[in-house]
């Protein structure tokens, strides 16, 4: 176990193998978010925009194609389809002469976090990492069995998206006098011409509906095809069909749809969310400069800005940007000095924002819930099989901010009742009553 205790100057009241450098499963996210704001600043936004090849006449015609451009979004939803849709409605966009195309061209072919870490082990299967999708890039198939009949439909319902039951068997409550516990359903996949179809197998009831989670394999097609239903939805005549290409020659911004960086940065950090975070990291890896692939130079950046702010990090190692690589590494040291380093920016509100309140929200919402550390603990969790952390930001009885890191490797069952009491025991702790017993 490594842990650290510092003031915002740096001076240390407590450390235990402060430099070893150990698995920080999620704590990992605390370094990439931090680059974030460094790098967009904390009032940027990522915009996902509607292009045309064809300016908007005077009838309302766009003679050409529309593109949908990704910006790395990994929050995009049907309802921000929709707004995108009514957005060209308001600007007067009756028709569209050509095609709706999903221009992921921002993010590299890299879409796999297992790919670009390097991990054999998968830990927790991630969609497609893409500059554009939606839905987190998932699709889900809802089954209905109404007598022994067996249909099913894809949520959000897409051109996209074909779904097949003809593999689906519907039997009775009781067979050969063993009851039928509920229903046992896999969905395999293949895509032809865009399309993704969907077959699902296995039996279920034969009254019934039940839903499994299928990832999207052309999200870029998908995004596309969802946005091309939308405008018909919202009358807009489209002549053509969907598909993926890159807008190389914009002629008009008809919408766009801005999501603003804390509020990415609030997901990653206070829910711990792995998908987005990954997305994040191929972002900075897309606007960073430099050679190899786009999670090449995410690290490169990483630690420019490290060296920058003086975190040391001689034995850091980031595979990826949610932390769940076991190949990982960082010491409570390194945290600390981070979180000291973000104190002392621009930007130290946002960030500290972004993490979770102990008792309140996020992963810590039922921990740490004792009145006397309700708003006074903010902090980020990390779990993984074999690694557990806490670190964040804690006032004192006085109200004085320490920075604190708690990192455990190996048999961790008992390392959350640790790190919760190290902690609690910081924040009832007065200097004033301290030095007045010395004296």
């Amino acid at each position: 176990m490594g842990v650290v205790i510092a003031d915002t100057r740096g001076r240390r009241y407590f450390e235990h193998n402060a430099g070893a450098p150990l698995t920080p499963a999620s704590i990992t996210k605390l370094f990439w978010t931090a680059a974030a704001l460094a790098t967009f600043g904390d009032s940027a936004f990522l915009c996902t925009r509607i292009l045309a090849d064809a300016p908007l006449e005077a009838d309302g015609v766009v003679r050409g194609n529309l593109y949908v451009v990704g910006a790395g979004d990994a929050l995009l939803s049907l309802q921000d389809l929709e707004e995108l849709a009514a957005q060209l409605a308001r600007c007067g966009v009756r028709r569209v002469t050509g095609s709706v195309f999903g221009d992921g061209s921002l993010f590299d072919n890299q879409r796999s976090r297992v790919q670009y870490s390097g991990d054999a082990d998968v830990v927790e299967p991630l969609p497609s990492i893409t500059a554009l999708g939606f839905n987190r890039n998932e699709v889900r198939v809802v089954v209905n069995a109404v007598r022994g009949r067996v249909t099913a439909q894809a949520v959000p319902a897409s051109p996209a998206f074909v779904v097949n039951v003809s593999g689906v068997r519907a039997v009775s409550a009781y067979r050969k006098r063993r009851p039928q516990r509920g229903a046992r359903l896999s969905a395999s996949s293949v895509v032809r011409d865009g399309i993704q179809y969907i077959s699902i197998r296995g039996r279920v009831p034969a009254e019934g509906t039940w839903s499994l989670v299928v990832p999207m394999e052309q999200p870029e097609v998908a995004t596309a095809a969802t946005f091309l239903q939308r405008l018909r939805a919202a009358g807009i005549q489209v002549d053509g069909g969907f598909g993926t290409k890159e807008c190389k020659q914009p002629q008009t911004v008809l919408a766009e749809w801005l999501r603003p960086l804390p509020q990415l940065l609030a997901v990653i950090n206070k829910e711990s969310d792995n998908f987005v975070a990954e997305h994040l990291f191929k972002l900075l890896g897309s606007r960073a400069v430099g050679y190899g692939v786009q999670t090449e130079r995410a690290r490169s950046l990483l630690q420019t800005f490290l060296q920058r702010w003086g975190v040391s990090c001689r034995e850091c190692r980031f595979r990826d940007g949610s932390g769940l690589s076991r190949q990982n590494r960082a010491s409570a040291a390194d945290v600390v000095e981070l979180l000291r380093a973000m104190l002392h920016t621009p930007f130290s509100g946002v960030f500290r924002q972004s993490l979770a309140m102990a008792g309140v929200d996020g992963t810590l919402k039922r921990r740490l819930r004792d009145t006397g550390t309700i708003g006074r603990i903010w902090a980020k969790t990390g779990t993984l099989r074999n690694a557990s952390a806490l670190a964040g930001y804690v006032y004192t009885a006085d109200g004085e901010p320490l920075a604190f890191a708690l990192l455990s490797f190996g048999n961790v069952a008992r390392a959350k009742p640790v790190e919760d009491s190290v902690v609690a025991v910081v924040s009832r702790f007065s200097f004033c009553e301290a030095l007045s017993h010395r004296e």
